[in-house]
C-alpha cells in the first residue's frame, strides 16, 4: 500500500463532442491520495468544476472550464453529461445503478481539514453546489474520452505545486499539449512491462 501511495497517478481527458465546437480539458485523480493533491494544489486561475456521486464513493471529476464561461449553465450540456459518465463509471456503486445523483460546485468551494480521510471533502457553502442526475452508463462516451486520455504518472505532485505557483490558467492544456506523445509513449512502456512481468510469473 505504501508503494502504491507515492506512485500517484492523475488523468486528463479532452471532451470534443462533435456537437461542440471547442474541447474541453476533464482531470480526475487515479485514487482517494491523487483526489486529495487536486484539492491541496488546486488554484482558482484553472477555473474548474468539481463533480462527484452524491452519497457514493467516485472518482473526482474536474472539469476546465473557459473564462468566459461564468458556471455550468454556459458549459454545452454533451460535455457536461461526459463528466457525468466518467463520475458515474468510476463509482462501484453508482456504476451498477441506472441512474444516480452527482453533485457539482466550484473547486474553490471545496473545504478539506487535516481531520478528514483522503478523499474526504466538504463544502464552504451549499449554496454554490448543484445536483444533476446521470442515467444508464453510456459506452460510446466512455470510449471516446478513454481515446484520448493522457496520464501523469510520475512526480505529480511537484507539478501541481508547479502549476499552483505559476497561476496560469492554461498551465496544464499547455503542458499536456507540450508533453503528449512522451506521456503516451510513457504509458504503452508501462503496460508492456507490466504485461510481460505477468508472463514471467
Amino acid at each position: 500500500c505504501t508503494i502504491q501511495h507515492f506512485l500517484e497517478m492523475v488523468y486528463f481527458y479532452e471532451s470534443n463532442p462533435t456537437e461542440c465546437s471547442r474541447t474541453y480539458q476533464i482531470v480526475t485523480g487515479k485514487d482517494r491520495f491523487e483526489n486529495d493533491l487536486l484539492i491541496k494544489w488546486g488554484y482558482r486561475e484553472l477555473n474548474y468544476i468539481w463533480f462527484h456521486t452524491d452519497k457514493y464513493s467516485s472518482a473526482h471529476v474536474y472539469l476546465k472550464v473557459f473564462a468566459d464561461e461564468k458556471g455550468l449553465d454556459d458549459v454545452p450540456p454533451q460535455v457536461i453529461n461526459d463528466c457525468l459518465q466518467l463520475c458515474k463509471s468510476n463509482s462501484i456503486q453508482g456504476n451498477k445503478m441506472n441512474q444516480c445523483s452527482i453533485i457539482y460546485t466550484p473547486w474553490h468551494n471545496l473545504r478539506k481539514n487535516k481531520y478528514m480521510k483522503p478523499g474526504e471533502v466538504s463544502f464552504k457553502s451549499l449554496k454554490q453546489c448543484g445536483r444533476l442526475e446521470c442515467y444508464a452508463r453510456d459506452q460510446k462516451i466512455l470510449n471516446r474520452l478513454a481515446k484520448s486520455r493522457v496520464e501523469i504518472y510520475e512526480s505529480v505532485e511537484e507539478l501541481l505545486n508547479l502549476a499552483k505557483k505559476s497561476k496560469d490558467g492554461d498551465f496544464f492544456i499547455n503542458y499536456i499539449s507540450k508533453n503528449k506523445g512522451r506521456l503516451i509513449e510513457e504509458e504503452k512502456a508501462r503496460k508492456s512491462a507490466k504485461k510481460q512481468s505477468k508472463k514471467q510469473e
